[in-house]
């Protein structure tokens, strides 16, 4: 893990130096790039209610923790009164406990700051809600955390600064505490600024160590003008935009800050840094060897090569002395009925402290594959039984992982999120290629090719390009076999979206083949492709703009996933039913602006399913509607194509514009 991190790092910093002067032409090259849109956040300020509960105006009492395992996304509300940082199980190297709160350039909207820029400016905050520290005289209060610069993203640019500042009795929030990041030299220095003056400085034998190192902080809160019912802290902190503007498919979210284990107590000395907790540390994975999702109707043909024969759970022991546990698994079964299956991993006596352990519990479980289904889905559980004390309580949210395995209509290397975005950059890649080895267990006809696309700086990621399926030749792409061309990324706006592509043509294939794309027009502006460092499977990758096939040098896998089976009526991997009968039905107006009417030529349907695509096949909405007119206010103006289903399976599809 070391070599893979200080491996993309030194590729990173090479890219970088290309980058220092707009007058210098970015040389041709696969790059990483960090994201400009936080699809999670985005999705849950989209989702958030425009009428928000009434806050609550009692102080949150000691002790305040959080570990940041409860919830993916925004802060827990309990105790955290701002939406700026991304809680996440994804960006930590080696976190305490799975979730970290990580601070970077992107807001609570899920986009870039709007104050973003390539110097220093003032980026995300983490502010706690008011807490009662009404305790006059106590010198037992002390507020500590962990941090982590960069981790599995961005390391912060030099001068980068994470700071930590208390809400005084006086309303001033005064700075108690901060970190400066200082790459040339791989140093961290802290400066503690209570009391008297401390500096601390962090070297690392290397960068790669430095940005995967968790450090420890430890404050005392004893200044009567925080000692009361309303006290509060912040974390801050200063970023500055990578890459630059003249290219702006480089300029992206930057300089990740992690914090982990945030406690604030009484009864507490400058030494008590020690948790007594056993978490688990990594989240559970896919039961399969391969792939993290595949086809359910290839799964009985790729049971015995993909199947697991064990379940990996990954903990640690944070105290210093021996603990115990239990380790509890369960598998349920979803959308079946075979309900669920428990089975243990029985009692750990005496886990050593501040040990870090990787269990494997041997299991006898299949999938229970039903031919008469065309998907299913699992989810996964783990958990830890400690004897836990009450005190211990907020910890117990790290106490269970949890993991869905799909199977609908897809295979997938990636799980679904994305840290990066990938593409081939610079003078000389115009006609650039992409492709990803895919392995079928099954004969089976191509429907479709889902992308995942990073929204970009001024939409620049809306260049044209083509989808190529290759034949395999000495373990590298072969002869291109399909070629559909004139295609447009779309950015998704809904949680982790891939854009379908539905093939024009029917495409039978088995065994090896390699999908991916081509830049159409004549730019060295990248195609940015999502990218999930926490899956490794860039042997399968290769890049290709000078002729020859090259295995990709980043570790990580591309999220692009290959559809099979049945017709495709929708984005989301769910198999339309089989056509019947037409279903009668009139649109208008057409042309349309904002919303389109449906008026459906039968009394008895109360609800019906509709799909709105474009001439390329993408879908823009799949829905189940029970009125009339179609918000498609969204959409840009052009020809659009709305198939309306029944639950029988009649459907039919008309065509529509859309002039504004």
């Amino acid at each position: 893990m070391n070599n893979r991190i200080f491996l993309k790092n030194l590729i990173l910093y090479i890219a970088t130096i290309f980058l220092i002067s707009g007058s210098i032409s970015l040389k041709a090259q696969e790059s990483l790039t960090g994201l400009q849109v936080n699809p999670k956040i985005k999705q849950l300020y989209l989702n958030k209610s425009k009428n928000k509960a009434t806050q609550e105006k009692s102080p949150v009492e000691l002790p305040f923790i959080d570990d940041f395992a409860k919830s993916i996304g925004y802060a827990d509300s309990s105790l955290w009164q701002d939406e700026y940082v991304f809680i996440n199980q994804t960006y930590a190297y080696n976190p305490l406990s799975i979730g970290v709160a990580t601070l970077d350039a992107i807001d609570g909207t899920g986009a870039i700051h709007s104050n973003a820029n390539s110097f220093a400016f003032g980026a995300d905050t983490l502010t706690s809600k008011p807490i009662n520290l009404n305790y006059p005289g106590d010198n037992t209060i002390f507020l500590s955390f962990y941090y982590q610069p960069g981790g599995l993203g961005d390391t912060p640019d030099t001068k980068d600064t994470l700071l930590l500042e208390f809400y005084s009795i006086d309303s001033v929030w005064n700075k108690m505490w901060h970190v400066i990041f200082n790459e040339n030299d791989s140093v961290l220095t802290e400066k503690h600024t209570y009391g008297d003056t401390t500096i601390k400085t962090i070297n690392g034998d290397t960068l790669t160590d430095l940005k995967q190192s968790f450090q420890q902080v430890i404050i005392p809160v004893n200044e009567n003008k925080y000692l009361n019912n309303s006290f509060q802290f912040r974390f801050r902190n200063y970023a500055s935009l990578s890459g630059n503007d003249d290219i702006e498919s480089k300029t992206s979210n930057s300089d990740h800050w992690n914090l982990d284990f945030v406690i604030l107590d009484k009864d507490r000395n400058i030494n008590d840094t020690i948790i007594e907790d056993v978490a688990f540390s990594e989240p559970i994975g896919s039961l399969l060897k391969t792939y993290e999702a595949l086809p359910w109707t290839h799964f009985s043909k790729a049971n015995a090569h993909e199947m697991e024969d064990s379940i990996s759970i990954t903990y640690r022991n944070l105290f210093n002395d021996s603990l115990n546990c239990e380790r509890e698994f369960e598998i349920e079964d979803i959308k079946g009925a075979t309900g669920t299956y428990y089975f243990s991993g029985g009692t750990w006596p005496n886990i050593p402290p501040f040990s870090y352990e990787t269990y494997k519990r041997p299991i006898d479980y299949i999938f229970p594959y039903d031919p008469s289904t065309d998907s299913a889905l699992f989810e996964i559980r783990s958990y830890l039984v400690t004897e836990t004390p009450p005190e211990l309580s907020p910890y117990r949210w790290n106490d269970t992982t949890r993991f869905m395995q799909k199977f609908y209509n897809y295979y997938a290397y990636d799980d679904g999120s994305a840290e990066n975005g990938y593409g081939i950059i610079g003078e000389g890649t115009e006609r650039a290629m992409v492709a990803m080895r895919y392995n079928t267990y099954k004969k089976d006809t191509l429907r479709g090719v889902q992308i995942f696309f990073n929204q970009t700086l001024n939409d620049v990621n809306q260049y044209t390009f083509k989808i190529h399926v290759w034949s395999e030749t000495d373990g590298k792409p072969g002869n291109i076999i399909y070629t559909q061309e004139g295609l447009k990324p779309q950015n998704e706006d809904e949680l982790n979206k891939f854009t379908t592509y539905v093939l024009d043509s029917v495409l039978i294939l088995e065994n090896s083949f390699f999908i991916g794309w081509q830049k159409e027009l004549n730019t060295p502006e990248m195609l940015n492709v999502g990218f999930d460092v926490n899956r490794i499977n860039n042997e399968k990758l290769y890049y290709n703009f000078s002729g020859n096939w090259v295995r990709s040098q980043f570790e990580g896998t591309i999220m692009i996933r290959p559809m099979f089976g049945h017709e495709i009526n929708v984005s989301t991997g769910i198999i339309s039913p089989p056509k019947n009968q037409s279903l009668e039905y009139t649109i208008y107006p057409n042309p349309a602006s904002d919303i389109l009417n449906i008026n459906i030529n039968d009394q008895f349907i109360e609800n019906y399913r509709y799909t709105i695509f474009d001439i390329h096949g993408r879908v823009f909405k799949d829905e189940t509607s029970q009125q009339s007119p179609i918000d498609i206010s969204s959409l840009n103006t052009g020809v659009y194509f709305i198939r309306i289903a029944n639950s029988k399976g009649s459907n039919t599809t008309k065509k529509f514009m859309i002039v504004r």
